[in-house]
């Protein structure tokens, strides 16, 4: 697996969600930051795999430093796909952070058992889930010291860039 070190010192992160609606959401919030982030969408479990294991047309695809993941989508769900990328010698060190509007205390307990680094509620306003992707984003982006992967080296600083035409974040993936 390639370097996914970015020249323009951006962050990817690869959200795992069926529901188009929430990565609008999770983009538009990453905008209204002024985060530097490259924001990839794969919409299913299986659409994941092809990106993180870079099959077919995903072949050039960079490595994300953070994945967001769904639990409940159709096919493989995201308890398949963290356990896949669990499984994965290359993939393991990524942080999986579970982002799903289901907080019940049997899928918490499942969620950390099989690898997430993190388990949070979807926020129900914009605000919320802007200020989310903020905390987010400092956390594993400029906090934490992680091991180096070819996600890249963790960094020290969460990089903002003014809003323009060109706000760093991608198209979504279909």
């Amino acid at each position: 697996m390639a370097d996914s070190e970015r020249k323009d010192g951006s962050f990817v992160i690869l959200m795992i969600d069926d529901d188009e609606e929430d990565f609008s959401l999770v983009k538009e919030a990453l905008v209204s930051k002024r985060l530097k982030v490259d924001l990839y969408w794969a919409q299913d479990g299986d659409e994941a795999m092809n990106f993180l294991f870079r099959r077919g047309e995903y072949a050039n695809v960079p490595t994300p430093n953070l994945i967001l993941l769904d639990l409940n989508m159709p096919g493989k769900d995201g308890f398949e796909v963290l356990r896949d990328l669990k499984a994965h010698k290359d993939l393991r060190k990524i942080p999986a952070v579970i982002l799903t509007s289901s907080g019940d205390e049997k899928s918490v307990s499942r969620g950390y058992n099989t690898g997430a680094s993190s388990f949070m509620l979807k926020p129900l306003t914009f605000d919320e889930m802007a200020n989310a992707m903020q905390s987010l984003c400092e956390y594993w982006f400029a906090l934490v010291q992680l091991p180096k992967s070819p996600a890249g080296p963790a960094r020290k600083t969460v990089r903002k860039e003014p809003i323009s035409s060109n706000n760093s974040i991608s198209e979504p993936i279909q």
